[in-house]
């Protein structure tokens, strides 16, 4: 998750770093690289070139488990800085008008699903289509790779145009199939196509009833052009709870109904190229 900008203000102060310095017209790529190797010298105590929760501060260590890509216990320098320049990044937007969001509170489900675990079943409603999809009737045939992920997500909506590269490759050998969930950065204005054809500034709210996820989701599949099918989770929520989707991940689960790459929670366990990997074995 990337971190919020009062999160980011906060953090900036706790080290020491001038606010006003932070805001001046040199703030760069170069610059937010400079600020990040500073604060993370400070930061590594030990000089043993990572952070541990130990020394991290306050601020940090709230948020340790999601900088700490690997889960090793520890925040690599490279760790740091990737976050740090996405977490800078927070509230802008690509295209003229847009805004994103702070990320929902509250989402993140507990992790349970292991490799080799038996995958959750479930039947869900399509999107753009009549009836239902049920995932044992999908890995019967081929492996599954699932996409969890909501249009509000802006690393979704740039990493899915690689599933979406995917499913084209391997359609013969796998089944794809998305399941959207509640919104990552409920109240973003993103740039979105209509039904006629038209491109808008949408809103998009939190989905707390069936019908408006049903609305977001066709808006989803029809501005990203998404190819593969798309079923949404109920209001209750359970799929996601089941699989810990949000914000965005990817599952992949055999003919066995096993569970063979859980994943993890995007936006870093977002990762195409690992099922990239795993799909090439099937040709």
């Amino acid at each position: 998750m990337r971190l919020r900008p009062i999160a980011v203000l906060a953090l900036l102060f706790v080290l020491g770093v001038q606010s006003g310095e932070a805001q001046s017209p040199r703030s760069s790529s170069s610059r937010s690289s400079d600020q990040a190797a500073a604060m993370f010298q400070r930061m590594d105590r030990d000089r043993n070139g990572v952070i541990d929760k130990a020394e991290a501060p306050a601020k940090l260590k709230a948020m340790f488990s999601d900088w700490d890509h690997d889960s090793d216990g520890k925040i690599s320098k490279a760790e740091f800085e990737s976050n740090f320049a996405k977490s800078r990044g927070q509230g802008k937007a690509s295209r003229t008008g847009e805004y994103v969001a702070p990320a929902a509170r509250g989402e993140r489900q507990v992790e349970v699903l292991k490799r080799g675990d038996r995958a959750p079943d479930f039947t869900l409603p399509r999107i753009g289509g009549e009836g239902t999809v049920t995932l044992s009737d999908l890995y019967r045939d081929k492996p599954v790779v699932l996409v969890f992920g909501s249009i509000s997500c802006s690393p979704f909506r740039q990493r899915v145009q690689q599933v979406e590269q995917l499913y084209e490759e391997h359609k013969d050998n796998a089944n794809f199939l998305m399941v959207y969930i509640r919104e990552a950065h409920p109240d973003s204005k993103i740039q979105v196509k209509t039904a006629e054809g038209d491109e808008v500034l949408q809103t998009f709210i939190q989905t707390d009833n069936l019908a408006l996820r049903q609305k977001h989701a066709a808006t989803c599949e029809r501005t990203l052009s998404l190819s593969f099918p798309m079923v949404m989770d109920g209001v209750d929520n359970r799929v996601n709870t089941a699989y810990a989707g949000w914000p965005i991940r990817l599952v992949v689960i055999g003919r066995d109904g096993r569970v063979l790459d859980p994943g993890a929670p995007g936006p870093q366990g977002f990762t195409p190229n690992k099922v990239a990997t795993w799909l090439k074995t099937l040709d």
